[in-house]
């Protein structure tokens, strides 16, 4: 009787644990699809191994996303074939031996989210939607229409490439946040691995425009279909397009014909026979610096028939497997919680750690990302915790080992004064009156947003604590002697940082826009309101209902817009008496000694490089970032690589790069720089 109870309380035991194993699962994986993730893939990974070590059937693994997945957007697409998740294995050994069995492919696994595109018979962009639970999936299509990245129609390249078939296709891959672009709108997320799921979960559409725009794609495979919407099978894969699927590599660079980025140009994306040098190989791709974060590397077969007829589990396909680094970790104690106020009035954590070495750097710090997280993860100064660094991402705390005695108690008040308001999982100071930190804050983003490099955080505390500057015009006022009193200034020193303001006496209308730090005013939107708008008078006066008629503008961004740009009347009146505020399509930079202005009209440049794709590749006599900034006056832009999309490649001598055979293969045309300063009418 004694051994029957002692077997029913273990029954009863693993029932609970895998309750609870099951629960957290849910709970996370809906936190990760809503953009709000709490904890590192490593701890969820190992939750998902415990569970599966313990009850391996169970039908929480049956789900790739979440069923409650963008509750509420345009409707659920079913996904035929489903959209499966991956193995994962953190072991080299597993690696070798299925790098081992046959050619495979491998390529990186984007820190972003899963999409499906499909096109119709006629080559346009018909529907998209999210991986979801696998089986069924949230429409997102109006959010993808704003994705730059993504061709809205393939009708020209299908006839180029394969000629005139009547078929479907549908496009899987990832869409991805490049990190230059993530910088411009860091303040509106948690956290980097959160935005791409957080921007396609907002209920505005329209809110998200700007950000949508910059959102990267790299298309992963492809599925043919009938007109009817049913699958082809292999033979008849290959008689539409003939050799273009005969293999994974082929199929891939099939897609890159198309428009799509897979890797393959950056060498990101490459073929392996076996496992010899595997290992420098995957340290190689983990080691390469990108303008992406990812999170492990894809292996799967070459065979497009061998994958096929390995089939599949209920999770995942038997031909392809996920590989990730487990990434060292360490154990050290929490020393004090540190704050800061962002100029949006958003409270920010940080860990100050008891150093220790960790993947070659010694740690100091480590992000707190908000309220919540301290909350419930039972953080406070004492507390021992476990941290991880795995590849390119930052340090970050992965659990709580041994609690605090005294526990955290999180802020009531700023330290301007004002009460702190809880919303959502973050403390925010939403006073309308002066804030010290905030203000602070806004001083930072004005100087970086008028490209005044070079003065740092430290200076704009020391000058703000020194009562001599408050607002942006203040820079304007100093004089060498009011330097001199403040601790660190010589007087060279002091001269040359009096001398970079009068230097900045002319700004484009869309950098005075973006300097000022309006709600809903990043660089993208100010752009478009300053080359629609074209004077800063016209502006002032506008009315919420004005920017309606904008494309990604919506009632309630206008509105922000429009307030917050009243809010800084002040700023703005200081301003003027200092700064020239010029027209976007009326100045063009030229690079004369005194950094002055040329305002010969570019309506002859526009309809030559307006709206097109360009690529910059070799060594310049200039800094890429000043190429960058004259396209986007006119309205072209800068692209980090070749592909059918690509309008001209700027390559001063010819050379073995990848850009430029790509470039020759596709009949983008070569420019000297020499030649694009013509086009741009920099003389």
């Amino acid at each position: 009787m004694q051994k029957v109870m002692e077997m029913s309380q273990q029954v009863l035991d693993k029932s609970f644990q895998v309750q609870a194993l099951v629960e957290q699962i849910t709970r996370h994986r809906s936190l990760y699809y809503s953009g709000k993730s709490e904890i590192p893939d490593l701890v969820y990974d190992a939750l998902e191994n415990e569970l599966r070590q313990i009850d391996p059937g169970n039908s929480v693994f049956n789900d790739v996303g979440t069923a409650n997945e963008l509750v509420g957007r345009q409707g659920k697409i079913q996904h035929l074939p489903p959209m499966l998740s991956l193995e994962k294995s953190y072991n080299f050994e597993d690696l070798s031996k299925f790098v081992d069995q046959a050619r495979v492919v491998c390529s990186e696994k984007f820190d972003g989210m899963a999409l499906s595109i499909e096109y119709s018979t006629s080559g346009a962009l018909s529907v998209a939607s999210t991986r979801g639970n696998g089986a069924f999936g949230e429409n997102v299509t109006s959010q993808v229409k704003y994705i730059n990245a993504i061709p809205k129609n393939l009708a020209d390249l299908l006839k180029e490439h394969v000629g005139e078939k009547n078929i479907r296709l549908e496009i899987r891959g990832e869409v991805f946040f490049p990190i230059n672009e993530f910088e411009k709108f860091s303040d509106r997320f948690d956290s980097y691995r959160n935005a791409v799921p957080g921007t396609f979960g907002r209920k505005d559409v329209d809110n998200a425009s700007d950000i949508l725009s910059v959102l990267g794609f790299c298309a992963y495979d492809f599925i043919v279909k009938s007109p009817e919407g049913d699958w082809l099978l292999l033979e008849d894969r290959k008689a539409a397009l003939g050799s273009w699927v005969q293999s994974f590599w082929s199929k891939l660079q099939f897609l890159e014909k198309l428009g799509f980025y897979t890797g393959i140009e950056d060498n990101n994306t490459f073929l392996i026979d076996n496992s010899f040098e595997l290992q420098a190989k995957v340290a190689s791709v983990f080691a390469r610096e990108k303008n992406h974060l990812i999170d492990g590397l894809v292996f799967r077969l070459d065979d497009e028939l061998r994958w096929e007829n390995l089939g599949h589990t209920a999770h995942h396909p038997r031909g392809s497997l996920a590989f990730k680094q487990a990434g060292e970790t360490a154990q050290t104690k929490i020393l004090d919680i540190e704050t800061n106020v962002g100029r949006s009035g958003k409270i920010t954590f940080r860990a100050r750690l008891n150093p220790v070495e960790l993947s070659g750097a010694k740690i100091s710090f480590a992000t707190l990302h908000n309220a919540d997280f301290i909350e419930k993860g039972l953080y406070s100064p004492g507390s021992l915790v476990e941290i991880k660094r795995s590849g390119e991402v930052i340090p970050s705390i992965v659990r709580c080992v041994e609690i605090s005695d005294i526990p955290y108690s999180l802020p009531a008040s700023c330290p301007c004064g004002y009460a702190l308001s809880r919303v959502g999982p973050d403390l925010l100071c939403l006073e309308k009156r002066p804030c010290a930190p905030k203000d602070q804050e806004s001083l930072v983003h004005f100087l970086a947003a008028i490209d005044l490099l070079g003065i740092s955080d430290k200076t704009v505390v020391k000058l703000v604590e020194a009562g001599i500057v408050k607002v942006p015009a203040d820079f304007f006022r100093l004089k060498t002697e009011d330097l001199l009193q403040i601790e660190g200034f010589a007087k060279k020193s002091a001269e040359k940082f009096v001398r970079s303001f009068s230097e900045k006496s002319e700004l484009s209308l869309a950098a005075f826009l973006t300097s000022l730090g309006l709600r809903r005013g990043g660089k993208v939107k100010c752009l478009e309101v300053a080359r629609h708008f074209i004077t800063l008078e016209k502006i002032r006066g506008l009315a919420a209902e004005d920017l309606l008629q904008l494309k990604g503008w919506a009632e309630k961004s206008s509105q922000d817009f429009v307030n917050s740009l009243a809010e800084r009347s002040e700023w703005i009146d200081g301003l003027l008496d200092f700064v020239k505020v010029t027209p976007d399509e009326f100045y063009k930079k030229s690079k004369t000694p005194a950094g002055k202005l040329n305002a010969t009209e570019s309506s002859s440049v526009e309809s030559t490089l307006a709206g097109k794709n360009v690529c910059i590749t070799g060594s310049l006599s200039r800094p890429r970032e000043e190429y960058e900034k004259m396209l986007l006056n006119i309205g072209a832009k800068l692209a980090s690589g070749i592909t059918s999309r690509t309008h001209f490649l700027v390559c001063n001598e010819p050379s073995g790069s990848s850009k430029f055979k790509k470039a020759q293969e596709l009949s983008v045309p070569v420019l000297t720089e020499e030649e694009f300063l013509l086009m741009l009418n920099q003389t």
